[in-house]
């Protein structure tokens, strides 16, 4: 099967361009990057490199718009069925990856003969695993089913999460922190692909901001379950840290089974939706200009990634932005700081939670009033960090009440790491494209989150002044990335209207597939250009949100 390009509206066969003589067995395509400055686009595809839903499609290529009620009814179908399982998953793997901060105050310390270095070394480990696992993920979503290899990365988290329990020494914990992180690299990349497949722009955004507000229901969760076992007896078997430890591995067995069950990997296998649902999903989200996934790894569009600058905007806000991260680790060592004990530490935590779920909120409904203002609304978000940070090193050190507030003011800062998250799912197309730059992402949320443990140290304590002052430059630093991201976009933006308006045409909309029948003769069959699995570079009607 190949592909060719037709331009909008025809319905002639355009001429299949000329295949090119394979020189390995191997499925990579070695066709050469376009730059963004190409005015024409080569759409040259064999059968395995086009998106998995033009089966689905086919003969439905110019169909009418979709009606909004109907439109409307799918949205809610899609909605019931696939965002409580993000919910679950988002709040689980929360509740994981800082099971740390919740265990400091539970006694791990004490148990496993923790130095403050060494404690801190366990927050690195996790993030260890989780960049030398980043692009391996990214690789084996894109060749295998994607909810099922999240399914499995699931089972996998809570064998390592339970045999924490069995843990006593700084050695073992480093281990399988490190190995919990290299499990848990798969989700926030397949939770970002996997809401892009059935979504548009604008749901993305609004659903990518939903289930990272479950970051605030977890904060909740592990508070209230974090009191509940620290009424256990310290010295009683099991003591409340492998309390907390066994409730959360019990709750990752559950989800991985009906991950397993229920997730579909794209909208060609989801069980809840009918044949005639699967078209209109697919027709409602073409104005993606993104495609939704394509099973074949493509060498070209793998360097055309490490080649756009947009990459590499996102790689740095993503470090920088996660240098803050250290405070979910160190949350309850810090408020305990303050003057409570054990059992009011536990749920003082609780309004960051809340000031997470509010903040998003806020987030999410100015998007639906504003829906181009996404960086906007992200580097307004990060100015109750600065506030937060600025009053943290000012404020007396005997005013507990107000530097409390503070802690729960910079949770506010949630919405501006999820506008850019959402950004970054939604500014790049071709799957391989796709893909790469989620896991370069990630890589620059790790460094992040590897760094942001290190400079809490316990010669700081407790005022801290130097993780502050660290914190508070890293939100200065994400509002500039943010407004530089936002410039570039628009200069690109403006540069593929005047390339437009310079060459007088229109873009082409619809490619021709071309299948041999088994009788050996040719069918060709009309699909939009974005299903194609070309990338935002070689796609000239490919506008970036802002």
């Amino acid at each position: 099967m190949s592909a060719a390009v037709g331009a909008a509206g025809t319905d002639s066969v355009v001429p299949t361009l000329p295949q090119r003589k394979d020189t390995s067995v191997s499925s990579i395509d070695e066709k050469h990057p376009s730059s963004p400055s190409d005015s024409s686009i080569e759409v040259h595809k064999e059968e395995e490199g086009v998106d998995v839903v033009v089966g689905i499609f086919s003969g439905h290529a110019e169909d009418a718009t979709l009606d909004p009620e109907v439109a409307a009814r799918i949205r809610r179908k899609l909605d019931w069925n696939l965002l409580p399982l993000l919910f679950i998953l988002y709040t689980l793997q929360f509740l994981d990856k800082n099971s740390i901060g919740a265990a400091s105050i539970l006694g791990i310390l004490q148990d496993a003969h923790l130095t403050t270095n060494q404690y801190n070394n366990l927050g690195t480990a996790f993030y260890a695993g989780y960049i030398v696992f980043v692009y391996p993920h990214a690789w084996m979503m894109q060749r295998f089913p994607i909810a099922k290899w999240i399914a499995f990365n699931i089972f996998l988290w809570s064998i390592f999460i339970g045999l924490q329990c069995a843990c006593h020494s700084y050695g073992g914990l480093f281990a399988l922190r490190f190995l919990l992180g290299a499990s848990e690299g798969c989700i926030t990349s397949g939770i970002m692909t996997i809401i892009s497949m059935f979504y548009n722009r604008v749901e993305i955004s609004q659903r990518l901001g939903w289930t990272f507000q479950c970051n605030g229901i977890a904060q909740i969760v592990s508070s209230f379950i974090a009191y509940g076992v620290a009424h256990i007896d310290m010295k009683a078997p099991p003591p409340p840290r492998q309390w907390f430890m066994m409730i959360i591995t019990i709750l990752s067995v559950l989800v991985s089974i009906i991950y397993f069950w229920r997730m579909p990997d794209n909208p060609t296998n989801a069980r809840f939706l009918t044949a005639q649902d699967k078209v209109d999903v697919v027709q409602r989200i073409k104005v993606n200009q993104n495609g939704i996934e394509t099973k074949v790894w493509k060498r070209y569009q793998f360097i055309e990634a490490l080649k756009d600058p947009k990459t590499w905007l996102f790689f740095f806000f993503a470090a920088v932005a996660d240098l803050q991260g250290g405070l979910g680790i160190q949350y309850a060592i810090i408020i305990k700081g303050f003057g409570f004990n054990t059992l009011q530490t536990t749920l003082l935590n609780i309004p960051s939670g809340f000031a997470m779920i509010i903040s998003i909120t806020l987030g999410t409904i100015a998007l639906k009033k504003w829906p181009n203002a996404r960086t906007i609304i992200g580097a307004l978000g990060f100015v109750p960090g600065v506030i937060g940070c600025f009053l943290l090193l000012f404020l007396p050190w005997g005013n507990k009440a107000g530097l409390l507030t503070q802690i729960y003011i910079i949770q506010f800062g949630g919405v501006g790491f999820i506008m850019m998250l959402s950004l970054c799912a939604i500014s790049f197309s071709g799957h391989t494209k796709k893909m790469t730059v989620n896991a370069i992402f990630l890589i620059g949320y790790c460094v992040g989150q590897m760094l942001c443990t290190q400079f809490w140290k316990e010669k700081y304590r407790p005022r801290n002044r130097v993780p502050w002052t660290i914190q508070l430059c890293t939100y200065v630093a994400d509002i500039i990335i943010i407004l530089v991201t936002r410039w570039y976009l628009v200069r690109e933006n403006k540069r593929r209207d005047a390339e437009k308006a310079a060459s007088g045409k229109e873009y082409e909309e619809f490619g021709y597939i071309e299948h041999t029948r088994e009788d050996g003769s040719i069918q060709k069959i009309k699909v939009p250009i974005q299903f194609m699995d070309i990338t935002d570079w070689e796609n000239k009607s490919f506008r970036y949100a802002l």
